[in-house]
C-alpha cells in the first residue's frame, strides 16, 4: 500500500515494467497510457509520487536498488549508462515526458543525454547535471564510499537516521508529521545492500556529466528548485544562464525535497504541461 500525503494509507495498482517495480499514477490508473515518467530521489521509491494529486497519466518507477527493482550491476564498466540503457529499453512507447527529483533528476538528465530524441519534455527537481572537475569527482566518490560503508556495516536503521540529519533536509521540519513519518517508513523498508549498490553505480561522482547534452537538447525543459535550497537554486540559475530557453521555477519557502514540502504545487506543474512557472 501507499501513503497519501497526509500519511494515511490507500491501495494503488502496482505493476512490473520489464523487471522494474512501478505504480500507475493519475489517469494511468484508469487504463490510459502513461505520458510522464516519474523518478524519485535516493532512498525513495515509486510510492513517493503517490498522493501528490497528479491527474495526468504517469508511471512512477522504482529506481535500481530501490523498492521492487533489482540492484544495479556494479561490476560492469560504465555501469551508469548500462543501467540507463536498460531502463530506456523497458519504457512504454507512450512516455514522452520525464520528471525526476534529485537522484531521479540526474537519471532523467542521463536519459536525455543518451536518447535526446526520445523525450519531448523534461522536468528536473533539485538535481545536479554532473561534476566536471576531476578533484570534485574524486572527493564526491570518497563521500559516497563513507555512506556505502555505513549501509553495509550498520544496516538500514542507523543509515536512515544519519541521512535524515543532513542539513540539506532541515527545511522538512515544517512538513506535516504524518507526511514525514510516511517518508521514513518507506526509507526503512529499503534494502541496505540495494542502496549501497545504487550509490556505487549512480553516485554524483560516477555520473557522466550531462551539461553539454543538456544545452544541446531541443525539448522543453523546466527546472524546479526551492528558494530555501541555495546550492541547488544556484545550479538552476547556472543552467538557465547557459540555456536561456529553460523554464525556471523557484518555489518560495521550500527546501530541497519538493515532493515532501510542496506536493500540491508540484502536482499542478506536472499536470499543466504548458505552465512556465508555479
Amino acid at each position: 500500500m501507499a501513503e497519501k500525503m497526509d500519511g494515511t494509507h490507500r491501495r494503488h495498482p502496482r505493476r512490473e515494467v520489464a523487471g522494474y517495480g512501478s505504480i500507475a499514477i493519475g489517469a494511468a490508473r484508469h487504463g490510459l497510457p502513461p505520458r510522464t515518467l516519474l523518478l524519485h530521489g535516493f532512498t525513495g521509491c515509486a510510492a513517493d509520487w503517490d498522493g501528490l494529486g497528479i491527474e495526468s497519466p504517469a508511471l512512477a518507477l522504482d529506481l535500481p536498488g530501490h523498492g521492487g527493482s533489482p540492484a544495479p550491476d556494479t561490476t560492469a564498466d560504465g555501469g551508469f549508462d548500462v543501467e540507463l540503457r536498460r531502463l530506456l529499453a523497458a519504457l512504454p512507447h507512450s512516455i514522452e515526458h520525464v520528471a525526476g527529483y534529485s537522484l531521479g533528476g540526474r537519471i532523467a538528465l542521463g536519459l536525455l543525454r543518451l536518447a535526446p530524441r526520445r523525450f519531448r519534455a523534461a522536468t528536473i527537481l533539485s538535481a545536479h547535471p554532473g561534476l566536471t572537475d576531476a578533484a570534485e569527482r574524486t572527493e564526491r566518490r570518497a563521500a559516497d564510499r563513507r555512506w556505502i560503508e555505513c549501509l553495509r556495516r550498520n544496516g538500514i536503521v542507523p543509515f536512515v537516521g544519519a541521512w535524515e540529519e543532513l542539513p540539506l533536509f532541515a527545511t522538512q521540519a515544517g512538513a506535516p508529521p504524518a507526511r514525514l513519518a510516511a517518508q521514513r517508513a518507506r526509507r526503512l523498508a529499503q534494502s541496505a545492500e540495494g542502496l549501497a549498490r545504487s550509490l556505487e553505480c549512480f553516485g554524483l561522482g560516477r555520473m557522466p556529466p550531462a551539461w553539454d547534452a543538456l544545452l544541446a537538447w531541443p525539448g522543453r525543459l523546466r527546472w524546479i528548485t526551492g528558494a530555501s535550497d541555495p546550492k541547488f537554486s544556484a545550479i538552476a540559475r547556472r543552467v538557465a544562464a547557459l540555456r536561456p530557453a529553460t523554464e525556471s521555477c523557484l518555489l518560495p519557502g521550500i527546501g530541497h525535497n519538493i515532493l515532501i514540502e510542496a506536493p500540491e504545487r508540484l502536482a499542478r506543474l506536472l499536470d499543466d504541461d504548458d505552465a512556465p512557472s508555479p
